[in-house]
Protein backbone atom coordinates (compact mmCIF):
# COMPACT_ATOMS: atom_id res chain seq x y z
CA UNK A 1 0.00 0.00 0.00
CA UNK A 2 1.27 3.72 -0.82
CA UNK A 3 0.00 7.10 -1.09
CA UNK A 4 2.18 9.61 -2.68
CA UNK A 5 1.73 13.43 -3.82
CA UNK A 6 2.62 12.49 -7.03
CA UNK A 7 0.22 9.59 -7.74
CA UNK A 8 -2.60 11.60 -5.97
CA UNK A 9 -2.35 14.15 -9.20
CA UNK A 10 -2.12 11.85 -12.40
CA UNK A 11 -4.78 9.14 -10.48
CA UNK A 12 -6.88 13.17 -10.14
CA UNK A 13 -6.19 14.77 -13.31
CA UNK A 14 -6.86 13.89 -17.06
CA UNK A 15 -4.20 13.82 -18.91
CA UNK A 16 -4.70 15.85 -22.23
CA UNK A 17 -2.75 13.69 -24.50
CA UNK A 18 -4.20 10.43 -23.35
CA UNK A 19 -5.12 9.53 -26.36
CA UNK A 20 -2.31 9.74 -28.25
CA UNK A 21 -0.44 8.34 -25.41
CA UNK A 22 -2.61 5.25 -25.26
CA UNK A 23 -2.37 4.11 -28.73
CA UNK A 24 1.04 4.96 -28.87
CA UNK A 25 2.22 2.78 -25.56
CA UNK A 26 -0.45 0.30 -26.87
CA UNK A 27 0.73 -0.21 -29.98
CA UNK A 28 2.13 -4.00 -29.22
CA UNK A 29 -1.83 -4.85 -28.24
CA UNK A 30 -2.25 -4.09 -31.89
CA UNK A 31 0.77 -5.62 -32.84
CA UNK A 32 -0.54 -9.18 -30.86
CA UNK A 33 -4.24 -8.81 -32.04
CA UNK A 34 -2.57 -8.28 -35.73
CA UNK A 35 -0.69 -11.34 -35.71
CA UNK A 36 -3.63 -13.72 -34.07
CA UNK A 37 -6.22 -12.26 -36.62
CA UNK A 38 -4.41 -11.45 -40.17
CA UNK A 39 -2.21 -14.87 -39.68
CA UNK A 40 -5.28 -17.29 -38.36
CA UNK A 41 -7.27 -15.92 -42.00
CA UNK A 42 -4.13 -16.71 -44.26
CA UNK A 43 -3.59 -20.34 -42.03
CA UNK A 44 -4.15 -22.49 -45.30
CA UNK A 45 -1.75 -20.61 -47.44
CA UNK A 46 0.97 -20.90 -44.72
CA UNK A 47 0.28 -24.67 -44.65
CA UNK A 48 0.78 -24.84 -48.21
CA UNK A 49 3.50 -22.85 -48.61
CA UNK A 50 5.75 -24.31 -45.25
CA UNK A 51 4.00 -27.72 -45.04
CA UNK A 52 3.61 -28.49 -41.41
CA UNK A 53 2.00 -31.61 -40.29
CA UNK A 54 -0.88 -31.66 -37.47
CA UNK A 55 1.80 -31.28 -34.16
CA UNK A 56 4.16 -28.96 -35.75
CA UNK A 57 0.82 -26.84 -36.82
CA UNK A 58 0.37 -26.45 -33.47
CA UNK A 59 3.60 -25.37 -32.65
CA UNK A 60 3.89 -22.81 -34.88
CA UNK A 61 1.35 -21.01 -33.89
CA UNK A 62 1.81 -21.22 -30.74
CA UNK A 63 5.39 -20.00 -30.48
CA UNK A 64 5.01 -16.36 -30.69
CA UNK A 65 2.53 -16.71 -26.88
CA UNK A 66 5.34 -19.43 -25.69
CA UNK A 67 8.32 -16.72 -26.22
CA UNK A 68 5.22 -14.19 -24.89
CA UNK A 69 4.90 -16.06 -21.48
CA UNK A 70 8.73 -15.65 -20.74
CA UNK A 71 8.50 -11.88 -22.23
CA UNK A 72 5.60 -10.73 -20.45
CA UNK A 73 7.13 -11.94 -16.75
CA UNK A 74 10.79 -10.77 -17.32
CA UNK A 75 9.31 -7.65 -18.97
CA UNK A 76 7.36 -7.19 -16.32
CA UNK A 77 10.34 -7.28 -14.13
CA UNK A 78 12.48 -4.97 -16.21
CA UNK A 79 10.24 -2.22 -17.04
CA UNK A 80 9.56 -1.73 -12.90
CA UNK A 81 13.77 -1.99 -12.76
CA UNK A 82 14.84 0.22 -15.83
CA UNK A 83 11.21 2.45 -16.60
CA UNK A 84 8.34 1.80 -19.31
CA UNK A 85 9.63 4.45 -22.00
CA UNK A 86 13.59 2.38 -22.04
CA UNK A 87 11.34 -1.28 -22.78
CA UNK A 88 8.83 0.56 -25.07
CA UNK A 89 11.54 1.40 -27.27
CA UNK A 90 13.70 -1.60 -26.88
CA UNK A 91 11.25 -4.50 -27.28
CA UNK A 92 9.83 -2.54 -30.84
CA UNK A 93 13.75 -3.20 -31.75
CA UNK A 94 13.61 -6.64 -31.73
CA UNK A 95 9.70 -7.11 -32.89
CA UNK A 96 10.57 -5.34 -35.96
CA UNK A 97 13.78 -7.41 -36.81
CA UNK A 98 12.18 -10.27 -36.11
CA UNK A 99 8.72 -9.91 -38.02
CA UNK A 100 11.11 -9.30 -41.00
CA UNK A 101 12.86 -12.48 -40.55
CA UNK A 102 9.90 -14.39 -40.73
CA UNK A 103 8.84 -12.99 -43.63
CA UNK A 104 11.71 -14.38 -45.56
CA UNK A 105 12.32 -17.82 -43.60
CA UNK A 106 12.22 -20.59 -45.53
CA UNK A 107 11.32 -23.35 -43.22
CA UNK A 108 8.77 -24.33 -41.01
CA UNK A 109 11.76 -24.62 -37.85
CA UNK A 110 13.42 -20.89 -38.95
CA UNK A 111 9.62 -19.54 -38.66
CA UNK A 112 9.13 -21.06 -35.55
CA UNK A 113 12.15 -19.91 -33.73
CA UNK A 114 12.01 -16.13 -35.01
CA UNK A 115 7.98 -16.24 -34.62
CA UNK A 116 9.56 -17.26 -30.90
CA UNK A 117 11.46 -13.92 -30.05
CA UNK A 118 9.42 -11.92 -31.58
CA UNK A 119 6.17 -13.00 -29.17
CA UNK A 120 8.67 -12.58 -26.50
CA UNK A 121 9.51 -8.82 -27.50
CA UNK A 122 5.22 -8.75 -27.78
CA UNK A 123 5.20 -10.26 -24.07
CA UNK A 124 7.31 -7.74 -22.75
CA UNK A 125 5.76 -4.62 -24.67
CA UNK A 126 2.30 -5.62 -23.68
CA UNK A 127 3.31 -5.82 -19.92
CA UNK A 128 4.78 -2.37 -20.08
CA UNK A 129 2.99 -0.88 -22.07
CA UNK A 130 -0.51 -0.96 -19.66
CA UNK A 131 2.07 0.15 -17.11
CA UNK A 132 2.56 3.02 -19.29
CA UNK A 133 -0.77 3.41 -19.58
CA UNK A 134 -2.48 3.36 -16.12
CA UNK A 135 0.37 5.20 -14.51
CA UNK A 136 -0.58 8.24 -17.05
CA UNK A 137 -4.10 8.63 -17.09
CA UNK A 138 -6.66 9.80 -14.26
CA UNK A 139 -9.22 7.56 -12.98
CA UNK A 140 -11.84 9.23 -14.87
CA UNK A 141 -10.02 8.19 -17.87
CA UNK A 142 -9.44 4.45 -17.15
CA UNK A 143 -13.46 4.23 -17.49
CA UNK A 144 -12.71 5.56 -21.56
CA UNK A 145 -10.11 3.18 -21.78
CA UNK A 146 -11.78 0.31 -20.22
CA UNK A 147 -12.38 -2.48 -23.06
CA UNK A 148 -9.25 -1.02 -24.90
CA UNK A 149 -7.94 -4.70 -25.88
CA UNK A 150 -11.55 -5.35 -27.13
CA UNK A 151 -11.17 -2.61 -29.33
CA UNK A 152 -7.81 -3.26 -30.44
CA UNK A 153 -8.87 -7.21 -31.21
CA UNK A 154 -12.16 -6.21 -33.20
CA UNK A 155 -10.79 -2.84 -35.44
CA UNK A 156 -7.55 -5.23 -36.29
CA UNK A 157 -9.40 -8.17 -37.16
CA UNK A 158 -11.40 -5.99 -39.36
CA UNK A 159 -8.28 -4.18 -40.67
CA UNK A 160 -7.00 -7.58 -40.78
CA UNK A 161 -9.77 -9.20 -43.36
CA UNK A 162 -9.80 -6.62 -45.69
CA UNK A 163 -5.64 -6.29 -46.00
CA UNK A 164 -6.18 -10.32 -46.28
CA UNK A 165 -8.70 -9.23 -48.96
CA UNK A 166 -6.82 -6.78 -50.72
CA UNK A 167 -3.36 -9.26 -50.26
CA UNK A 168 -4.99 -12.31 -52.21
CA UNK A 169 -6.84 -10.41 -54.75
CA UNK A 170 -3.19 -9.21 -55.85
CA UNK A 171 -1.03 -12.02 -54.53
CA UNK A 172 -2.94 -14.83 -55.31
CA UNK A 173 -0.57 -17.67 -54.43
CA UNK A 174 0.58 -19.41 -51.04
CA UNK A 175 3.40 -16.61 -50.17
CA UNK A 176 0.62 -14.23 -49.03
CA UNK A 177 0.85 -15.16 -45.19
CA UNK A 178 4.40 -13.95 -45.62
CA UNK A 179 3.16 -10.19 -46.36
CA UNK A 180 1.28 -10.08 -43.16
CA UNK A 181 4.83 -10.24 -41.31
CA UNK A 182 6.12 -7.28 -43.53
CA UNK A 183 3.12 -5.15 -42.88
CA UNK A 184 3.56 -5.90 -39.08
CA UNK A 185 7.22 -4.98 -39.37
CA UNK A 186 6.51 -1.75 -40.99
CA UNK A 187 3.93 -0.19 -38.21
CA UNK A 188 6.22 -1.28 -35.44
CA UNK A 189 8.82 1.13 -37.29
CA UNK A 190 6.62 3.96 -37.31
CA UNK A 191 5.60 3.12 -33.65
CA UNK A 192 9.11 3.16 -32.89
CA UNK A 193 9.77 6.38 -34.37
CA UNK A 194 6.52 7.83 -32.27
CA UNK A 195 7.94 6.39 -29.16
CA UNK A 196 11.13 8.50 -29.06
CA UNK A 197 8.99 11.15 -28.14
CA UNK A 198 7.28 9.96 -25.28
CA UNK A 199 8.00 10.94 -22.10
CA UNK A 200 8.71 8.47 -18.66
CA UNK A 201 5.47 8.23 -16.39
CA UNK A 202 5.74 10.73 -13.16
CA UNK A 203 5.17 7.71 -11.23
CA UNK A 204 8.01 5.39 -12.01
CA UNK A 205 10.18 8.63 -12.10
CA UNK A 206 9.25 9.42 -8.58
CA UNK A 207 9.28 6.19 -6.96
CA UNK A 208 13.46 5.66 -7.89
CA UNK A 209 13.87 9.07 -6.52
CA UNK A 210 14.49 11.01 -9.90
CA UNK A 211 12.51 13.92 -8.31
CA UNK A 212 13.64 16.60 -10.90
CA UNK A 213 12.54 14.55 -14.00
CA UNK A 214 9.76 13.96 -12.05
CA UNK A 215 8.67 17.89 -11.62
CA UNK A 216 9.47 18.22 -15.29
CA UNK A 217 7.65 15.92 -16.82
CA UNK A 218 4.42 16.78 -14.82
CA UNK A 219 5.17 20.79 -15.48
CA UNK A 220 5.53 19.46 -19.51
CA UNK A 221 2.66 16.98 -19.33
CA UNK A 222 -0.17 18.73 -17.22
CA UNK A 223 0.88 22.35 -17.33
CA UNK A 224 1.39 22.47 -13.72
CA UNK A 225 3.96 23.02 -10.82
CA UNK A 226 3.73 20.66 -8.07
CA UNK A 227 6.02 20.50 -4.68
CA UNK A 228 7.47 17.14 -5.16
CA UNK A 229 7.80 15.47 -1.78
CA UNK A 230 11.18 13.93 -2.03
CA UNK A 231 11.30 11.57 1.30
CA UNK A 232 9.28 9.42 -0.89
CA UNK A 233 10.71 6.13 0.08
CA UNK A 234 12.16 4.52 -3.62
CA UNK A 235 11.28 1.73 -5.39
CA UNK A 236 13.64 -0.81 -5.29
CA UNK A 237 12.77 -4.11 -7.67
CA UNK A 238 14.47 -7.04 -7.15
CA UNK A 239 13.70 -10.80 -8.57
CA UNK A 240 11.79 -11.17 -5.47
CA UNK A 241 9.16 -8.84 -6.72
CA UNK A 242 8.17 -11.50 -9.13
CA UNK A 243 6.83 -13.28 -6.15
CA UNK A 244 5.82 -10.55 -3.80
CA UNK A 245 2.59 -9.88 -5.81
CA UNK A 246 0.89 -12.87 -4.13
CA UNK A 247 2.07 -11.40 -1.00
CA UNK A 248 0.14 -8.56 -1.09
CA UNK A 249 -3.42 -9.78 0.41
CA UNK A 250 -5.08 -9.28 -3.51
CA UNK A 251 -5.09 -13.24 -4.22
CA UNK A 252 -8.60 -12.77 -4.51
CA UNK A 253 -8.79 -10.10 -7.19
CA UNK A 254 -6.34 -11.96 -9.15
CA UNK A 255 -7.70 -14.75 -9.44
CA UNK A 256 -10.55 -12.75 -10.72
CA UNK A 257 -8.60 -11.19 -13.29
CA UNK A 258 -6.29 -14.61 -13.75
CA UNK A 259 -9.96 -16.14 -14.85
CA UNK A 260 -11.41 -13.94 -16.96
CA UNK A 261 -7.70 -13.81 -18.73
CA UNK A 262 -8.38 -17.50 -19.00
CA UNK A 263 -11.53 -17.00 -20.73
CA UNK A 264 -10.31 -14.80 -23.27
CA UNK A 265 -7.24 -17.00 -24.28
CA UNK A 266 -8.70 -19.82 -25.09
CA UNK A 267 -11.83 -18.39 -26.62
CA UNK A 268 -9.44 -16.24 -28.58
CA UNK A 269 -6.88 -18.92 -29.47
CA UNK A 270 -8.76 -21.97 -29.32
CA UNK A 271 -11.80 -20.45 -30.86
CA UNK A 272 -10.99 -17.33 -32.68
CA UNK A 273 -8.35 -18.08 -34.25
CA UNK A 274 -9.49 -21.17 -35.85
CA UNK A 275 -12.76 -19.59 -37.22
CA UNK A 276 -11.62 -19.11 -40.92
CA UNK A 277 -10.09 -22.48 -40.56
CA UNK A 278 -13.54 -23.76 -39.58
CA UNK A 279 -15.37 -22.45 -41.95
CA UNK A 280 -13.78 -23.67 -44.78
CA UNK A 281 -13.96 -27.14 -43.22
CA UNK A 282 -17.12 -27.40 -43.17
CA UNK A 283 -16.63 -26.41 -47.02
CA UNK A 284 -19.74 -24.37 -47.24
CA UNK A 285 -18.59 -21.22 -48.34
CA UNK A 286 -16.26 -19.79 -50.85
CA UNK A 287 -12.66 -17.95 -49.11
CA UNK A 288 -14.23 -14.62 -50.12
CA UNK A 289 -17.65 -15.29 -48.58
CA UNK A 290 -15.96 -16.81 -45.33
CA UNK A 291 -13.80 -13.36 -45.19
CA UNK A 292 -17.18 -11.50 -45.44
CA UNK A 293 -18.77 -13.64 -42.40
CA UNK A 294 -15.09 -13.22 -40.58
CA UNK A 295 -16.36 -9.63 -40.92
CA UNK A 296 -19.93 -9.67 -39.62
CA UNK A 297 -18.29 -11.51 -36.65
CA UNK A 298 -15.63 -9.04 -35.72
CA UNK A 299 -18.11 -6.29 -36.33
CA UNK A 300 -20.34 -7.39 -33.73
CA UNK A 301 -17.00 -7.80 -31.24
CA UNK A 302 -16.33 -3.95 -32.09
CA UNK A 303 -20.14 -3.37 -30.71
CA UNK A 304 -19.23 -5.62 -27.59
CA UNK A 305 -16.27 -3.10 -27.07
CA UNK A 306 -18.44 -0.25 -27.00
CA UNK A 307 -20.84 -1.36 -24.57
CA UNK A 308 -18.08 -2.88 -22.50
CA UNK A 309 -17.70 0.05 -20.41
CA UNK A 310 -21.27 0.96 -20.06
CA UNK A 311 -22.17 -2.18 -18.54
CA UNK A 312 -19.23 -1.68 -16.06
CA UNK A 313 -20.31 1.43 -15.17
CA UNK A 314 -24.19 0.65 -14.52
CA UNK A 315 -23.39 -3.28 -13.36
CA UNK A 316 -20.51 -2.81 -11.59
CA UNK A 317 -17.29 -4.74 -12.81
CA UNK A 318 -18.18 -7.99 -11.52
CA UNK A 319 -21.30 -8.46 -13.02
CA UNK A 320 -20.18 -6.96 -16.16
CA UNK A 321 -17.26 -9.69 -16.60
CA UNK A 322 -19.27 -13.28 -15.48
CA UNK A 323 -22.93 -12.55 -17.02
CA UNK A 324 -21.33 -12.39 -20.72
CA UNK A 325 -19.07 -14.90 -19.60
CA UNK A 326 -21.58 -17.03 -18.70
CA UNK A 327 -23.73 -16.40 -22.17
CA UNK A 328 -20.40 -17.01 -24.15
CA UNK A 329 -20.22 -20.41 -22.78
CA UNK A 330 -23.39 -21.19 -23.25
CA UNK A 331 -23.01 -20.28 -26.86
CA UNK A 332 -19.92 -22.20 -27.37
CA UNK A 333 -21.76 -25.51 -25.95
CA UNK A 334 -24.64 -24.56 -28.55
CA UNK A 335 -21.81 -24.59 -31.23
CA UNK A 336 -20.83 -28.25 -30.07
CA UNK A 337 -24.30 -29.56 -30.68
CA UNK A 338 -24.31 -27.66 -34.03
CA UNK A 339 -21.21 -29.47 -34.96
CA UNK A 340 -22.79 -32.79 -33.60
CA UNK A 341 -25.55 -32.37 -36.36
CA UNK A 342 -28.41 -32.04 -33.48
CA UNK A 343 -29.21 -28.50 -34.97
CA UNK A 344 -28.74 -27.05 -38.60
CA UNK A 345 -25.21 -26.41 -39.76
CA UNK A 346 -26.21 -22.84 -40.69
CA UNK A 347 -26.57 -21.57 -36.93
CA UNK A 348 -22.69 -21.98 -36.99
CA UNK A 349 -21.77 -18.42 -37.96
CA UNK A 350 -24.63 -16.91 -35.11
CA UNK A 351 -23.51 -18.82 -32.09
CA UNK A 352 -19.67 -17.60 -33.35
CA UNK A 353 -21.07 -13.85 -33.30
CA UNK A 354 -22.86 -14.09 -29.46
CA UNK A 355 -19.54 -16.10 -28.36
CA UNK A 356 -17.59 -13.15 -29.96
CA UNK A 357 -19.97 -10.72 -29.09
CA UNK A 358 -20.10 -11.31 -25.34
CA UNK A 359 -16.35 -12.56 -25.22
CA UNK A 360 -15.64 -8.66 -25.89
CA UNK A 361 -18.59 -7.30 -24.07
CA UNK A 362 -16.76 -8.45 -21.08
CA UNK A 363 -13.99 -10.81 -19.93
CA UNK A 364 -12.11 -8.87 -22.53
CA UNK A 365 -11.25 -5.87 -19.99
CA UNK A 366 -9.55 -8.15 -18.02
CA UNK A 367 -6.30 -5.81 -17.97
CA UNK A 368 -8.55 -2.82 -16.95
CA UNK A 369 -9.48 -4.95 -13.80
CA UNK A 370 -6.29 -6.15 -12.79
CA UNK A 371 -5.21 -2.12 -13.12
CA UNK A 372 -7.97 -0.87 -10.89
CA UNK A 373 -6.43 -2.87 -7.99
CA UNK A 374 -2.54 -3.71 -8.57
CA UNK A 375 -0.67 -1.02 -6.69
CA UNK A 376 1.69 1.11 -8.95
CA UNK A 377 4.86 -0.76 -7.12
CA UNK A 378 4.16 -3.75 -8.53
CA UNK A 379 2.31 -2.40 -11.45
CA UNK A 380 4.85 -3.63 -14.31
CA UNK A 381 4.95 -7.10 -12.25
CA UNK A 382 1.21 -7.62 -12.32
CA UNK A 383 0.88 -7.18 -15.58
CA UNK A 384 3.33 -8.75 -16.46
CA UNK A 385 1.98 -12.13 -14.36
CA UNK A 386 -1.20 -11.29 -16.33
CA UNK A 387 -0.15 -11.13 -19.78
CA UNK A 388 2.08 -14.25 -18.87
CA UNK A 389 -0.84 -16.02 -18.17
CA UNK A 390 -3.11 -14.98 -21.13
CA UNK A 391 -0.29 -16.46 -23.30
CA UNK A 392 0.05 -19.74 -21.33
CA UNK A 393 -4.06 -20.44 -22.32
CA UNK A 394 -3.36 -18.88 -25.60
CA UNK A 395 -0.49 -21.32 -25.91
CA UNK A 396 -2.26 -24.21 -24.30
CA UNK A 397 -5.61 -23.48 -26.40
CA UNK A 398 -3.62 -22.85 -30.00
CA UNK A 399 -1.28 -26.22 -29.67
CA UNK A 400 -4.10 -28.03 -28.63
CA UNK A 401 -6.69 -26.34 -31.01
CA UNK A 402 -4.73 -27.00 -34.00
CA UNK A 403 -3.73 -30.17 -33.13
CA UNK A 404 -7.23 -31.62 -32.39
CA UNK A 405 -9.01 -29.85 -35.35
CA UNK A 406 -6.41 -31.56 -37.50
CA UNK A 407 -6.20 -34.79 -35.94
CA UNK A 408 -9.73 -35.57 -34.33
CA UNK A 409 -11.74 -32.82 -35.95
CA UNK A 410 -14.95 -29.86 -34.98
CA UNK A 411 -16.78 -31.30 -32.20
CA UNK A 412 -14.03 -32.78 -29.83
CA UNK A 413 -12.48 -29.50 -30.37
CA UNK A 414 -15.50 -27.73 -29.63
CA UNK A 415 -17.25 -29.73 -26.38
CA UNK A 416 -13.25 -29.17 -24.98
CA UNK A 417 -13.31 -25.46 -25.17
CA UNK A 418 -16.82 -25.41 -23.46
CA UNK A 419 -15.63 -27.31 -20.45
CA UNK A 420 -12.14 -24.92 -20.13
CA UNK A 421 -14.63 -21.70 -20.58
CA UNK A 422 -17.21 -22.96 -17.85
CA UNK A 423 -14.08 -24.04 -15.41
CA UNK A 424 -12.87 -20.76 -15.66
CA UNK A 425 -16.23 -18.47 -16.06
CA UNK A 426 -17.34 -20.54 -12.49
CA UNK A 427 -14.26 -19.44 -10.73
CA UNK A 428 -14.63 -15.88 -12.16
CA UNK A 429 -18.43 -16.11 -10.41
CA UNK A 430 -16.58 -17.12 -7.39
CA UNK A 431 -13.66 -15.22 -6.75
CA UNK A 432 -15.10 -12.00 -8.66
CA UNK A 433 -17.23 -10.56 -5.15
CA UNK A 434 -15.10 -7.78 -3.92
CA UNK A 435 -15.24 -4.33 -3.09
CA UNK A 436 -13.39 -3.54 -6.43
CA UNK A 437 -15.44 -4.69 -8.81
CA UNK A 438 -18.69 -3.62 -7.35
CA UNK A 439 -18.59 -0.19 -9.02
CA UNK A 440 -17.53 0.82 -12.31
CA UNK A 441 -14.08 2.50 -12.87
CA UNK A 442 -16.11 5.74 -13.04
CA UNK A 443 -16.92 5.51 -9.69
CA UNK A 444 -15.25 7.63 -6.52
CA UNK A 445 -16.45 4.96 -4.26
CA UNK A 446 -14.25 2.17 -5.49
CA UNK A 447 -10.58 3.03 -4.87
CA UNK A 448 -7.33 1.03 -5.64
CA UNK A 449 -4.82 0.17 -3.08
CA UNK A 450 -2.47 3.06 -3.74
CA UNK A 451 -4.80 5.70 -3.33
Amino acid sequence: MESNTVADFVYKHNNIKGAYMVFIASASVFLDVWDLTSFGFVLDFFKADLHPVGFMLGISVAAANIGAIAGAIFGGYLTDKFGRKRLLMYNMVVFIIFAFLIAISTNIFEFTLFRLIMGFSIGSDVATGFSYIYEYISRKQRNRYYSLWAYSFSVVALIAIASVFLLYHIIHNDSVWRYIFVIGGIFAAIILLLRSRMTETPIWLYGNGKYKETHDVIKHVYGEDININQSGQKTHVTLKNLISLFHNRLNRELVFAFSLNGIVGFIGWGFAFYITYMLETLKLFTFYQILGADAVIYSFGFAGAIISPVLAKHLGIYRASVIPAIIAAIAIFALFITFAGILPVYLVIPFSIIIIFMNYSGPMAYNAVLNGFIPTSLRGIGNGWNYMFNKITEAVSGLTGGAILVLVGLKFNTIILFIIVAVFTVIAVYTGKSKYFKKGYASDLQTSPEE
